[in-house]
């Protein structure tokens, strides 16, 4: 061992609280690095598991293709694998049930890649076999085994449309049917595309050799590489000679070509240049900040410590070591704590959030949570890179106070005088008439320490910062998934056609217990005459591509038609649970005046971007020019003008509604009030919150039963919107909670250390006859000076950050600016909180020692 290797351990030896302080500051800093990439990996992973489990692992999808074009596609450069599927039709799955099942055809890659995951039995293996989805065999008196007959034909609707959609309708029909026998052979998981049992699934096998060259087919495709994936299907539209549909920045879009987007963007390959400027715009601010927490308490541990020990280096100097020789003890001190704190940090950062996700789903095992199967992704790049950055931030940290100290001369080291400000110290008059002698004796030792101020200064802003904005960040995305997926608010909905003549059901079904709540709805459509005056300006050009306008009396009306907005008529219960956003509503008001609540945002969507959007500037107090569409005897339509008062506004949706409409407006009131204007008001659309249990659900659909009513359980789709919010919430809030206790670790460790530092100066303060209480008082005071200069710099920073991830998610999903209020308000407590915590544990035990034995006293 060296002479450089003995010195450097004996110190770390005999300062073991600064060693270990240290070391801690750097396993905190790499575990954070690690973990937040592991949660990002970590999340990544759980969309790209769940878009494939919905959507199929494939890029691409060509719809119709000739058998004899199936090469063009197939043999393709830069394919790596294809997929064959065909849509045969639809069928009656009994002729006592309205219930259709949509039957197609895959062969053995498009099973695999479509994720079609079996319950019992087996897949099919020839085109006379047939699984059917679990929610087809309650539906029919059938098992595995059984032969079935369909006649599968294609729906059509009383003007002789075909119909796609999964939701029947009253007067549907099938046409040029054609019977074909199936055996049975397996059941599997509800697939994405069975949202409720109207329409189910059954998928046979696709044999490509019983298929004649005029058949068309759908081929599935997946790309070597994502990225190219556009560049490979736009050349093999253009062999295959489809027609040009659009055409715009994002490329050229061809008829009977889709892309799955939504993999594509999480693997980021999109073809949409701002989803992919989005997404690395807000990773560079997440991995900026999450540096920035690490150099902040990395560089903290170590300036403290080499800044303090100036006198060391000074009488090193002063016996003849070099610089280099100085460079080289602290170099090799960095390296030492190094090799203890990083793989200390990468194994706590790794392992930890595995044990934590696995512990989630010990403890929440019959909730959805356990359902999730979250999982740590560990990626080398991830374990390395942090490594990397912290050995950097280290060095860096060890380096920069070293060579201040390097070129300190030996005197002035050995006095240890250099970081303080010599001479008149500037008053602050605001400060004394606040806080006194003791406030400016706070002051003054901040102004005289600048380095040590400016040092935890920064570690204290960038905690406020990075909890402000990461706070902020799992607000928009909140709001993001639910513009996306849409928000859950019933799980079971009752729907009746025809006249209902009682409420009967609602007494019954009030008599169940696993029912949490029950929303009767009645929607009709209204039509607006919107004035010129009252369109949002900023999507004028919006409104002027959907809506029609006419000019009366020299003024520009729009006509939003009846199609396009809502008028939701609904109970007591459910208007009061609506959280009002400006105004007052109660019924006798809303009666007299015809008053509504108004729901001013609609939802807009457009290639590669989403938005919710406000399209009128209505108020409160203003009146609204509504009308009705109605037919006479004759059949002819009828105008019947409606005059609205907004009494209210809010953002919420009512039960029922999991979307904001599209492009249009809703109003609710109550049901009073449609009463009063003619509408039929009735208990034919019933949505229900229940707890999602088994026995529930049984006795809401024998309830239905009951009285004629079509029970939709939709349990499944819930539990899956529920599910994957919570998993936002998981990995974000994990993030938050991770980012917030290394923050707090920071700024103890910084205030503590830098009050444990200043011994001997307490000392001397105590010694010249300032009180115990006057002492206390002096520190607390300190600490609120950090604390309020910190929130003055990082609320600033961390809501401006907070507005530019909000502006950035814009291009993509244009929500507005959120910002997070409460996190402010917690940032504001709890700086306080924590720095007078961190100020009383050292100075309680500071007080209990000998001022005269701290006045001696050169280093801790």
């Amino acid at each position: 061992m060296n002479l450089y290797t003995s010195l450097t351990l004996r110190y770390l030896k005999e300062n073991k609280k600064r060693t270990i302080v240290t070391i801690v500051g750097i396993i905190l800093s790499t575990a954070l690095i690690c973990g937040v990439g592991n949660i990002f990996e970590s999340f990544m992973d759980y969309q790209i598991r769940e878009t494939i489990a919905n959507n199929g692992d494939f890029h691409a999808t060509f719809h119709d293709i000739k058998k004899d074009d199936l090469d063009k596609i197939t043999k393709s450069a830069g394919i790596s694998k294809s997929a064959l599927s065909d849509n045969l039709g639809y069928a009656k799955l009994s002729e006592e049930k309205l219930n259709l099942v949509q039957v197609r055809a895959f062969d053995n890659t498009a099973f695999k890649g479509y994720q079609m995951k079996l319950k019992e039995g087996k897949l099919p293996t020839n085109s006379n076999e047939i699984v059917l989805s679990e929610r087809a065999m309650p539906l029919i008196n059938k098992k595995i085994g059984d032969k079935i007959t369909l006649n599968i034909g294609n729906r059509i609707d009383k003007n002789g449309k075909y119909i796609e959609i999964s939701i029947l309708d009253d007067n549907e029909t099938i046409v040029d049917g054609r019977n074909k026998d199936f055996k049975i052979v397996g059941i599997i998981n509800k697939p994405q595309n069975d949202i409720g049992n109207d329409v189910v699934s059954g998928i046979t096998y696709l044999d490509i050799k019983e298929q004649s060259n005029n058949d068309t087919l759908n081929v599935a495709i997946s790309a070597n590489e994502p990225s190219e994936i556009y560049e490979i299907a736009t050349k093999i539209s253009k062999n295959l000679g489809l027609k040009v549909v659009s055409s715009d920045d994002s490329g050229v879009a061809y008829e009977n070509l889709l892309f799955n987007e939504e993999l594509l963007i999480l693997e980021a390959a999109s073809a949409y240049s701002n989803i992919n400027e989005a997404i690395y715009i807000i990773l560079f601010i997440v991995i900026t900040l999450v540096v920035a927490c690490t150099i902040a308490t990395v560089y903290n541990a170590f300036s403290i410590s080499i800044s303090e020990r100036k006198k060391q280096f000074g009488i090193l100097n002063s016996i003849g070591t070099t610089k280099s020789q100085v460079m080289k003890l602290v170099l090799l001190e960095a390296i030492v704590v190094s090799i203890i704190g990083i793989p200390l940090g990468l194994v706590t950062g790794t392992f930890v959030i595995d044990l934590v996700f696995k512990l989630i789903q010990s403890l929440f095992n019959s909730s959805i949570v356990a359902t999730m199967n979250l999982r740590v992704v560990y990626k080398p790049y991830i374990i390395i890179g942090s490594a990397v950055i912290v050995l950097l931030t280290i060095i860096v940290s060890a380096i920069l106070p070293a060579l201040n100290a390097a070129k300190t001369s030996p005197l002035e080291a050995i006095k240890n005088s250099s970081s303080l400000k010599v001479g008149k110290v500037k008053d602050s008059k605001l400060i004394r008439a606040l806080f006194k002698t003791e406030g400016v004796l706070a002051y003054k030792n901040l102004k005289r320490n600048k380095k040590k101020f400016r040092i935890t200064l920064f570690s204290l802003i960038i905690s406020v910062v990075i909890f402000i904005s990461f706070s902020g960040f799992v607000e928009l995305f909140a709001k993001a998934s639910e513009v996306n997926n849409g928000i859950v608010n019933y799980d079971v909905r009752l729907w009746k056609s025809g006249i209902v003549e009682d409420d009967k059901i609602i007494n019954d079904l009030n008599k169940v217990n696993g029912i949490k709540k029950i929303s009767v709805s009645n929607t009709y459509g209204i039509g607006l005459d919107v004035k010129e005056g009252n369109i949002n300006k900023e999507y004028k050009e919006l409104i002027d591509k959907n809506f029609s306008k006419n000019n009366k009396n020299g003024e520009t009306i729009y006509n939003f038609n009846p199609m396009q907005n809502t008028f939701q008529f609904t109970g007591d219960k459910d208007i009061e649970a609506l959280e009002l956003k400006t105004g007052s509503f109660d019924k006798e008001t809303a009666i007299k005046e015809n008053g509504i609540i108004l729901r001013n945002k609609s939802y807009y969507k457009e290639l590669g971007k989403k938005a919710e959007i406000a399209l009128t500037n209505y108020k409160v107090g203003d009146a609204i020019d509504a009308y009705d569409i109605s037919r006479d005897e004759d059949g002819n339509e009828v105008k019947k003008p409606i005059k609205l008062k907004v009494l209210a506004t809010t953002e919420d949706l009512l039960p029922g509604n999991k979307y904001a409409t599209y492009m249009g407006i809703d109003f609710i009131t109550y049901n009073e009030v449609g009463s009063e204007l003619g509408y039929d008001i009735n208990s034919r659309d019933i949505y229900i919150n229940s707890d999602k249990t088994e026995n529930t659900r049984k006795a809401l659909k024998e309830i239905g039963k009951k009285y004629g009513y079509d029970v939709y359980d939709e349990v499944e789709q819930a539990l899956k919107v529920e599910q994957s919010i919570m998993a936002i919430k998981i990995f974000v809030y994990g993030f938050v909670i991770l980012i917030s206790l290394v923050s707090i670790a920071n700024i103890v460790n910084t205030i503590s250390t830098n009050i444990n530092l200043r011994k001997r100066e307490f000392a001397i303060i105590k010694s010249i006859g300032v009180t115990p209480g006057g002492f206390n008082r002096m520190i607390y005071l300190e600490s609120f000076l950090y604390g309020a200069l910190a929130l003055v710099y990082g609320v600033p920073i961390g809501l401006g950050i907070d507005v530019l991830v909000n502006k950035t998610t814009g291009y993509v999903i244009q929500l507005g600016i959120i910002l997070p209020w409460n996190a402010v308000l917690i940032s504001v407590v709890g700086i306080f909180v924590i720095t007078f915590v961190a100020s009383y544990i050292p100075m309680k035990k500071i007080n209990k020692e000998n001022i005269i034995e701290n006045i001696r006293q050169e280093s801790i």
